[in-house]
């Protein structure tokens, strides 16, 4: 079975069309989603350069110290890192030690695409992908990791089992709608409990932060 396709949807080239920073895995269908910035989750950049590690990859250790220190420069993802170019350089050189390093794709006896090691797969995806894996360092507030948003997901992700799935649209449709407000609330510091009963008496802070909305 082949892999997923990787146009993406019409509907998810219309819901992108816009200029904010997108962050996601490394999975190829995102990054043909037009009219919208890209940026990587690290958190699966460092689990793979920690599997390097444990097999004593030298270059995989120095990439995962230059971007855990970016981290850190950056506030965790909250503020732009302050000159910039020395990192640059060594991110480069740490690519081209790890081209040095790991070992050559191996050509298929048959027709097909030559199989290239994990270590060498993620090199490629770090040298080809270079703006998108440092955007947490180059731009305001593009967080270093995308698991707020994996964490947003996952109660709908349970309701697609059978026993708490929705039989009509509707109902999914106010379990959207319910979830996106309390974890909004949460994000905003506000009680969760105590705003569901302000938006049941008509006033909620959503209206107080966008009183034009």
């Amino acid at each position: 079975m082949k892999n997923a396709v990787k146009k993406p949807s019409k509907a998810s080239r219309r819901c992108c069309r816009t200029s904010s920073i997108l962050l996601y895995d490394c999975w190829a269908s995102y990054f043909n989603l037009e009219h919208i910035q890209h940026a990587v989750c690290n958190a699966h950049i460092l689990r793979e350069l920690e599997a390097l590690v444990e097999r004593e990859s030298q270059w995989a250790a120095k990439m995962k110290e230059l971007l855990l220190e970016l981290y850190q420069l950056s506030q965790e993802g909250t503020a732009i890192v302050p000159d910039l170019a020395p990192y640059l350089l060594r991110y480069k050189q740490i690519c081209r030690e790890a081209d040095e390093e790991e070992p050559p794709p191996i050509k298929a006896a048959k027709q097909g695409k030559p199989k290239s090691s994990k270590g060498r797969n993620l090199l490629n995806r770090l040298s080809g992908l270079q703006d998108c894996v440092l955007a947490f360092a180059k731009y305001q507030n593009v967080p270093f990791i995308n698991n707020q948003a994996e964490r947003d997901i996952r109660p709908a992700k349970s309701k697609i089992k059978m026993a708490g799935c929705f039989r009509k649209k509707e109902g999914a449709g106010y379990f959207a709608r319910i979830q996106a407000f309390i974890s909004t609330a949460r994000k905003h510091a506000k009680s969760a409990f105590d705003e569901i009963i302000n938006a049941l008496m008509g006033d909620t802070f959503i209206s107080q932060l966008y009183p034009h909305a």
